[in-house]
């Protein structure tokens, strides 16, 4: 009878989670049309509509239909209005807390210092800020329904501990449970790259063949997505993805703040290709970097007008990258590897490497499938992504519908 149970919950939440996506990219549907596209039956749809219908999520709505005269068509469409959350990015010493609708509208948003070490401090602080922007915004409060969260980390986003946090000295904190028992809400915890990744799917899959893809994330810290026609690999294990956390390199290995030695995040993050650039700039007294900042941008500039020390760091870096993305690709069978970084620019010079060291060691099976490109979409657009993938998959329904 528990497995039952368990069964049925899952099938409500997974067809309550369709029928709601479905009206929210396909807007106004009739329910027939609704029925016919989820392959649920009349009853199932009435039932569940009703039950969306009843808590303020989805709402009637008129629309005329070409070629037929007469009284418009009734269809179904999203009612966001007055549906907030919560979303905040942690960075660069900063909390940025936003009120959103769930629409992707940002009501309101304010940036505050966030200068803090160890998991007291940083629960602390970070309960103190939520509730202080609520203070401040309550005339723009309505129905707040959960709190999002993006950090650069490892991160078990099922749990909603953050195991270790680079700059904060965080280690071992169960931040979900945290703040969902000081505000009643329930959090979701990510790596900016999930969002990153789940929001280029929302925004693009439809006009994009490619389903299985790598979300590939170069920043100060290097993170990855695994998708599968929108589904991560992290959503079906439960467990962080830990790609940069492999330890490559056993001549000179550095400390990790994962707690390792020689990961590869410490050789390809962008501060580790700006100290390898201040380390080898003796060796190249011609160089551009002599004369200008040494920044990302700079170097691949530099790479782009033949500079000899740009075009190392750059070779190195997609080097180092191609061998573990490689396995990866032979591994999923990948169609597409979307980059987000400050690596990437107008003309695609790493892009172009990074294809040329993993064509090295990719199965021959995959050479006329796999493509390249960069992310475009930003981490602010992508906030709302993590949101409205729990109301898809029907998690955060299931919560609002029971009240």
């Amino acid at each position: 009878m528990i497995n039952q149970t368990g069964n049925t919950d899952q099938i409500k939440q997974l067809n309550t989670g369709l029928v709601y996506r479905i009206i929210a990219q396909h807007g106004p549907i009739s329910r027939i049309a609704l029925s016919k596209q989820s392959q649920l039956a009349p009853a199932s749809i009435t039932k569940i509509t009703r039950e969306l219908m009843d808590a303020h999520l989805i709402q009637e709505r008129e629309f005329p239909v070409l070629g037929l005269r007469g009284r418009p068509a009734v269809g179904l469409v999203i009612e966001s209005e007055g549906w907030q959350f919560l979303a905040i990015r942690i960075e660069q010493q900063h909390a940025i807390i936003s009120l959103k609708e769930i629409n992707a509208k940002t009501l309101t948003e304010k940036s505050y210092p966030f200068d803090v070490k160890g998991n007291q401090q940083f629960s602390d602080r970070l309960s103190e800020l939520i509730g202080l922007f609520f203070e401040e915004n309550a005339s723009h409060l309505e129905r707040v329904t959960a709190i999002s969260i993006l950090l650069d980390g490892l991160l078990d986003s099922y749990s909603g501990v953050i195991h270790r946090l680079p700059d904060y000295h965080v280690h071992q904190l169960d931040i979900g449970e945290l703040l969902t028992e000081k505000t009643g809400l329930p959090v979701y915890l990510h790596p900016t790259v999930n969002a990153l990744a789940i929001g280029d799917h929302l925004k693009y899959s439809e006009s994009r063949p490619q389903k299985n893809i790598i979300y590939l994330q170069i920043q100060d810290v290097v993170n990855v997505a695994v998708l599968n026609h929108g589904y991560s690999l992290d959503s079906i294990t439960h467990q962080p993805i830990l790609f940069a956390h492999t330890q490559t390199d056993s001549e000179r290995p550095q400390s990790c703040y994962c707690g390792g030695k020689g990961c590869l995040e410490t050789k390809i993050a962008i501060p580790a290709i700006i100290q390898q650039a201040r380390e080898l700039l003796a060796d190249y007294p011609a160089s551009i970097l002599h004369k200008e900042s040494i920044d990302i941008n700079t170097i691949s500039r530099g790479a782009i007008e033949n500079d000899p020390l740009c075009i190392l760091l750059l070779d190195i870096t997609a080097k180092r990258l191609a061998y573990p993305l490689a396995m990866m690709i032979n591994l999923f069978g990948t169609e597409l590897i979307l980059v987000n970084s400050a690596l990437t620019d107008e003309h695609n010079y790493w892009l172009t490497r990074l294809q040329y060291f993993i064509s090295l060691y990719r199965n021959p099976l995959y050479s006329n499938k796999l493509m390249f490109d960069k992310s475009i979409i930003s981490i602010r657009e992508s906030e709302t992504a993590l949101i409205q993938n729990a109301l898809y998959d029907g998690s955060l329904l299931l919560q609002l519908l029971q009240g």
